[in-house]
Order: structure tokens, then sequence, then C-alpha cells
């Protein structure tokens, strides 16, 4: 229950700031073609694909059908409602990497616990943020990708977890654990595969059942704001579990992606804020929308599944056997890339914690075995068991996150100054000028 009131608050605290900044976040398709197209930055391309592994993943699949299943169809309208308030958090969250940001064994590193300590000058609570970080994206957040990678596996070919979980520890060694390029390199050809595929099928099945689609879009609208759904089990109504939801799925403001977004090289540290903002319209609004629509054309009773079961259902329902399969490369690649780029989130934050140390090998090898051991969690875990520790990592995050943010406002809205003034904004000064 305790999660259900703290995730309200988020909202409300999303909604303020919105108006408070005039929905800043809807300019940022216009912003990051500028910066990914026009100008052609391939150090922010590089990181847009990296965060993008990290928002297009379970959320996408498994959260969506687990909101479906716990919340009914109404729990997709209040995912929508969510993303678009709470990206004004990634817009401030990321920009923010990039002021704070340090050169670490010739890489750039950043993020929130960085921040922390150099904006607010808050350093025990910045080893605090720094240890949540990367227990988060060892033993508390990457289970849920690996118990996607597990029950994908095993539902498709019925392969024994003792030999998913061999196969997934070979496959850290080879690919993550050798460095940030094999890691960027990894993310680069993996998502435009998977993201495009993934768009394709669903946009075909919805097309061929688009006679079905004004009654899918009822549902929805009708079920956000039936007064049972929304009120039934406290705190387990459809708008809670559509917020929960959409909060896994693109984890904008909780300091998790700042770590990613102080890799790029960008001109001024607003436009990194404005491509993360993309990158949680293409998450949360867009990618979930279609697995959602897909999930509601097919009439059936989610009590009876558990996450990636109601999945690999709908696909073979509708395509048959190359359903069956298609489900298993999307649950596969969606939580791989996820599983991938999460360990450069927790390793730039175990950086930050060992920065000073002489010796940091044994720190690295640590983290590395925390790493290992979220494999063995997520393998012989439930789907349903794993989210109620992702619901708490979440909460603990986002309070820490937003407290941070909330201080550092001023440095944001300078930043909102510094980008603007070369445009000749006639409103910038009213934008900001009520917030000082």
């Amino acid at each position: 229950m305790l999660v259900g009131y703290v995730t309200i608050l988020f909202f409300l605290a999303a909604v303020f700031w919105s108006f408070k900044y005039r929905f800043m976040q809807f300019r940022a398709f216009k912003e990051t073609k500028a910066v990914l197209i026009k100008e052609k930055n391939k150090s922010s391309y590089q990181t847009f694909m990296v965060s993008l592994a990290s928002h297009i993943g379970t959320g996408n699949i498994v959260g969506i059908s687990t909101a479906v299943i716990y919340g009914g169809a109404g729990a997709l309208f209040w995912m929508w409602v969510f993303a678009v308030f709470s990206s004004i958090f990634s817009l401030a969250e990321n920009t923010l990497a990039q002021v704070f940001k340090e050169k670490i064994a010739g890489e750039y590193r950043g993020g929130a616990c960085f921040y922390i300590k150099k904006g607010i000058n808050n350093a025990p609570l910045a080893l605090v943020f720094s240890i949540c970080l990367v227990l988060s994206n060892t033993i508390f957040f990457q289970p849920i990708q690996v118990n996607t990678v597990s029950e994908s596996l095993r539902l498709a070919f019925g392969i024994d977890r003792f030999l998913i979980l061999i196969g997934l520890f070979v496959f850290t060694y080879f690919v993550i654990f050798r460095g940030t390029k094999r890691i960027v390199s990894f993310c680069e050809r993996i998502v435009p595969v998977m993201a495009i595929g993934f768009i394709a099928v669903t946009v075909m099945i919805l097309l061929c059942n688009i006679a079905y689609l004004p009654a899918v879009f009822g549902k929805v609208f009708r079920e956000a704001f039936r007064i049972p759904a929304l009120l039934a089990g406290a705190f387990g109504s459809c708008l809670v579990v559509g917020f929960k939801r959409s909060l896994f799925s693109n984890e904008a403001g909780l300091g998790t992606m700042p770590s990613i977004s102080a890799m790029a090289e960008v001109d001024y540290p607003l436009q990194q804020g404005y491509i993360c903002v993309v990158g949680i319209f293409v998450d949360t609004v867009f990618l979930c929308t279609l697995m959602g629509l897909v999930i509601l054309l097919y009439d059936v009773n989610p009590g009876s599944f558990t996450g990636c079961d109601l999945i690999v259902h709908v696909f073979q329902e509708m395509l048959g056997k190359l359903g069956k399969y298609l489900a298993f490369f999307f649950l596969f690649t969606f939580a791989i890339a996820t599983f991938v780029s999460q360990f450069y989130l927790g390793e730039s934050n175990m950086y930050y914690l060992i920065n000073k140390k002489r010796k940091k090998k044994p720190y690295l090898l640590l983290y590395k075995c925390l790493f290992l051991a979220g494999i063995i969690i997520g393998v012989n875990n439930t789907t349903k068991s794993i989210f109620h520790i992702v619901d708490t990592g979440i909460i603990v995050l986002g309070i820490f996150n937003l407290y941070a943010v909330f201080k550092l406002r001023k440095v944001f809205e300078a930043e909102i100054d510094r980008f603007h003034v070369r445009k000749d904004m006639p409103d910038i000064d009213a934008l900001t000028n009520d917030t000082r």
C-alpha cells in the first residue's frame, strides 16, 4: 500500500513541475531531431541507443502484460498519463547529469550520485544512492530482465533453467564483462533490429484487425474511469497499477538514466535531457501502446496468466506457430538489451564509490559477482515475486533522486536559459522568473 501512496505523490509532483515549466517536454522531438539528424552527433546517437536499450525492455512487454493482468484495460490509459507528466523529471535529471559529469579512466561517467554530491553537497546521500543503484542494477531490477529471458526460452523451447543459467553466464562474460565499447556496440546493433521488428509485427496485427480498434480504445477509456476499477483493492486499482508499470517502463525521475546520459558529448546539457524525453515517449506512449492494444484485441482472461505466458499465448493465437517464435524473439531481445545496459548503469555507480581507492579491481569483481547473483535470482523466481522487489526499489530510488532534482532546480533553470538564449526565445524569462 505504501508503494501506491508514494507513486501517487510522484505523479502529483510531476503534474506540478509540468505546469511550472510549461510542458517543456513537448519540445523534445524538435530538439532531438536537431541534435541527432542536423548536427549528426554520434556520441548522442550512441547514448540514445544505450538509453533505449535500457528503456525498451521488459516494461514494454511483460510490464504491459502484468498491467493488464492486475489492473485491467484501464491501466494502459494511466500508463500514458503518468509518462506524459513524469517526462519532465527525465528532462531535468538528464540535464543535470551532463552538468556534473566527470572523466574517469578516459570515459565520461556521471549520474545522480555525482549531482547529489557535487550539486547539493551531500556526500552521505550520494553514497547511499550509489549503493542503491549498484544493488538495483544487480539484484533488484536486473532479475526481472533475466526472468523474462528465462521464461521466453522455457516457453518457446522447453529449455531447462540450469542450462539457461549457464548460457546467461557465458553471454555475460563474452559481451557484458568486456567493457563499455562492447556494450555500446551490442546496443547499437540490437536496438534498431528489435524495435523495428516489434513495430512492424504489432502494426501489422493492428492493421489486420483495424475494425476492432475502436472497441478496444473504448474499453481502455471506459475501464480507466470505471469507479470499481479505480478503487478496487485500495491501491491495487487500475490507476495505481498503470502508474507503477509506467514508472517501471520509463524510469523517469528514478536517477537511473542519468548514468547513461553522462556518456554523451553535447554542446548544451539540456539537449541530452530532450533526447531522453524522446526515449520515454517512444518507450511508454508508443511501444507500450502497441503491445497493450495487441493484447486487448484478443479476448482472453488475463487472470489466468502471469506475464510472459500471456504474450506467447496472444501471439500464438493470432499468428499460429510463427507467433510463438516471434513472441520469444521480442521477449528475449527486449530483455537482453536492458540486461546489457543495466550492467553499465550499475558499474558507473560502482566507479563513483571506488573513484578514490587505489585498488579498484577487487570492488569491480564484487560488482560482477552481484550481477551474476542477480542472474541466479531471475532464473529461479516467479515474475510476480520479482515485481514486488522491483516496486520497492523504484520507490527508494525515486524519493532520493527527486529530492536532489528539486534542490538543484536553479541549476536546471540556468541551463534552460543558457540553451534558449541562443535562440532568442522571448518568453524564456517568463518561463523561469516565477521559480526564483
